[in-house]
């Protein structure tokens, strides 16, 4: 081969190199809303579009495990609904098959279904693209670009009204949400209480005090779905509670707010219900939760600053109170 031939093979090769780097940089640095639209003016009453929903979930293999009301300002006539659900493929290949079962904070699938005064009934959800690049990695993206559309395509043929892809909620170019209250994850996660073993029996025993917590906790949260997956190395309950949802969207309304449309933030009802998360450590089995400053800043921060820094104490308030639901179970 002669030197000019193999020189110009070797550039060939670097280029198509730096060309799939490029092209793999661009993808992980793509903005993404926290939430995405399906559907808006959605026809027919409100309650056939969530049954709608929830089969629409079923016939592709969704379980659905909650179909839960949110509980919005006092006064507001609007209405929200969101349907939770799981697929076990998709939570195994998330959680890399058990050997980073702390991504399940990005599980499971959250789906509302609300009422607007200028878009008539809406249809949105979680964007899983968004949720896989925070809680799993980048290389995870294209898998839950695929399910995102697999899952908007069975519930827009279910209920139609008109399509929308529009992407909501902070917006971010990068994994995780920067500032004050910000940073990585795991690094976010809260470990509330650790067990030696981490046996399917270690992590089905955790998770019976946790939902023991949960029963006699004295917050007002209230238990919501479970997720019982000991295979891929965790067990996740989520909970929620009416005043917490109804400040959260009161929070995130505020610089959206109109005469006519007081609670915008309805549409970040997604946001709900709030994971609990037993889950293999390597030899241990933690209880964890996510940071309250860091995950309303995930999923709130879009209110602006000067709405976090009106309601300092919102997020310590309901970290506590969820640590003490999960001391309710654990130590007493």
């Amino acid at each position: 081969m002669g030197l000019k031939l193999f020189r110009k093979l070797i550039f060939i090769f670097m280029l198509s190199v730096f060309i799939i780097s490029f092209s793999s940089i661009k993808s992980h640095a793509a903005t993404y809303g926290v939430f995405t639209n399906v559907a808006v003016n959605v026809g027919g009453s409100y309650s056939s579009v969530v049954g709608k929903v929830k089969n629409a979930l079923n016939n592709i293999g969704w379980n659905v495990l909650s179909v839960k009301r949110i509980s919005l300002p006092k006064g507001d006539s609007h209405i929200s609904t969101v349907v939770v659900a799981n697929n076990k493929s998709y939570d195994a290949y998330m959680t890399d098959n058990g050997k980073n079962p702390v991504a399940a904070f990005g599980l499971p699938l959250r789906v509302s279904v609300y009422t607007t005064p200028t878009q008539g009934t809406v249809v949105s959800m979680v964007n899983l693209p968004a949720l896989a690049r925070t809680f799993s990695g980048n290389s995870y993206i294209p898998y839950a670009a695929k399910i995102n559309n697999k899952v908007k395509s069975a519930i827009r043929a279910a209920v139609g009204g008109t399509a929308s892809n529009t992407q909501f909620g902070p917006m971010r170019a990068g994994r995780f949400p920067g500032g004050i209250g910000g940073g990585s994850f795991p690094g976010s996660v809260v470990v509330v209480q650790n067990y030696s073993g981490s046996t399917n029996a270690n992590l089905e025993g955790v998770a019976a005090l946790v939902k023991k917590g949960i029963q006699i906790n004295k917050s007002r949260w209230h238990y919501a779905y479970k997720i019982n997956d000991p295979s891929s190395g965790f067990i996740e309950v989520g909970v929620t509670r009416n005043s917490t949802e109804r400040h959260s969207i009161t929070i995130d309304s505020g610089v959206r707010a109109t005469k006519t449309y007081k609670n915008p933030g309805i549409d970040h009802s997604s946001a709900f219900p709030v994971e609990i998360l037993v889950y293999r450590d390597g030899n241990y089995t933690n209880i964890g939760i996510l940071g309250e400053m860091w995950r309303m800043k995930y999923y709130f921060s879009d209110a602006g600053m000067w709405a976090f820094m009106q309601h300092m104490g919102m997020p310590g308030s309901i970290q506590g109170s969820l640590k003490k639901l999960i001391l309710y179970g654990t130590a007493y």
